[in-house]
């Protein structure tokens, strides 16, 4: 009898949860959004069960991805009316999996720049 099983990385949008608030890293007005990754284990490409769930933000101006804690993101994610607060966000990096635009003329950057090559901006 064969058995097919394994343990893989899941990634959860809350697309009903946005939120304008002023981005920590680069000070603009911005919409933040939330998802959540976990680990879990399938059995014949059913998944059974989730474990290790993390909570994150990411802002839509210059997409850098913040923590949250644990309560607030199940509280998210359970639907409740939550509002984030400056002081609960943690930058922990940058998500790369989206295309990064000069967050004044909105032109399309690679992650060698420096300065954005169309209106001179550090960034």
């Amino acid at each position: 009898m064969i058995f097919i099983g394994g343990i893989a990385q899941g990634r959860k949008d809350f697309d009903f949860f946005r939120q304008t608030m002023i981005c920590k890293k680069c000070g603009r007005y911005s919409s933040i959004s939330v998802f959540m990754v976990y680990t879990y284990f399938s059995f014949f490409f059913i998944p059974l069960f989730k474990w290790g769930k993390k909570y994150y933000a990411v802002s839509n101006c210059c997409n850098t991805v913040y923590s949250i804690d644990q309560e607030l993101g199940k509280a998210i994610e359970h639907g409740e009316n939550v509002t984030l607060r400056e002081e609960d966000l943690t930058i922990v990096g940058m998500d790369t999996s989206r295309t990064n635009n000069c967050p004044d003329c909105g032109y399309l950057l690679t992650p060698e720049y420096e300065y954005c090559p169309k209106c001179g901006r550090k960034l």
